[in-house]
């Protein structure tokens, strides 16, 4: 299953379908939330992306931390990779995170961070991917996704409107054979989460954490239609704590091109390791 932000940016980082308003409405009310989620992780978000993202890091007190990132992603028949490289500032530049997101089930994704610190490429293990990414609210897993077979799905609402958008509201829980591997993995319990009707674009969503009595808010706006492909401009999650905000990441892009020629040798920790330009 495509993750939160694979879903809402780029192709790693991005929303696609390309349907007419008329089609999908007209199949919107016979469909369960099972197939809309299905057709949620199906969509075609283009063959590869680049793009320029900068990420902004907000505390409690409200001050900020700009990040710039660049980033790529290819999508092949048995496995879609990305890659993300960090520009700035001087602490976090030359810091790259490598991902695998396989299609069968019986091989595991794979992810790997390289900090230029210690010149080495790490893997990121299946219990540390509810781990923080780079210090934000995203997860590891949040940026790399989970299989939607885990999952049960069902209605709250079949009519929700955000930003005057008609959307269904899905509750997501994992289901009991998955329970543990679930919350392990994305550190979270369940999810509400809020579809477009008109192009299957997953705009918010509210997450339960497993630990901390803590909460996040995630949201995707600023949609554009970018070479056929549906892009939100910007995501953001927030975390509370007991119904206060204790930290919020927002990811806005720059600039975006789709299906253009990438190499797959991009893809690799070798690449990880040299950086962009070498």
């Amino acid at each position: 299953m495509k993750s939160l932000v694979k879903n809402s940016l780029l192709s790693t980082l991005s929303v696609a379908v390309v349907l007419t308003g008329l089609a999908v409405t007209a199949n919107a009310e016979t469909l369960s939330a099972q197939e809309i989620m299905e057709k949620v992780d199906a969509r075609d978000t283009g063959e590869t992306s680049q793009g320029e993202t900068t990420m902004i890091l907000i505390d409690k007190r409200g001050r900020e931390r700009v990040r710039q990132m660049k980033l790529y992603s290819l999508d092949q028949t048995d496995v879609e990779r990305s890659v993300t490289y960090f520009l700035s500032p001087a602490d976090v530049k030359g810091t790259g995170y490598l991902s695998f997101d396989w299609e069968t089930e019986q091989k595991e994704d794979d992810s790997w961070l390289y900090l230029p610190a210690l010149k080495q490429v790490n893997r990121i293990a299946a219990g540390d991917k509810s781990n923080s990414f780079m210090g934000s609210d995203f997860t590891y897993s949040d940026i790399n996704g989970v299989n939607i077979d885990w999952y049960d799905y069902k209605f709250i609402s079949e009519s929700e409107t955000v930003d005057g958008a008609e959307t269904w509201l899905i509750e997501s829980t994992p289901k009991p054979d998955f329970l543990s591997q679930v919350e392990s993995e994305t550190g979270y319990t369940k999810s509400h989460l809020w579809i477009r009707k008109d192009n299957f674009v997953q705009v918010q969503a509210k997450i339960w954490v497993k630990k901390g009595k803590r909460v996040k808010f995630f949201s995707a706006r600023d949609l554009e239609l970018i070479d056929g492909i549906w892009t939100p401009k910007k995501l953001q999650m927030i975390t509370t704590r007991n119904g206060k905000k204790e930290h919020a990441s927002v990811l806005e892009i720059n600039s975006i091109t789709y299906n253009q020629p990438l190499e797959e040798s991009l893809f690799s920790k070798e690449a990880l390791q040299r950086g962009l330009g070498q």
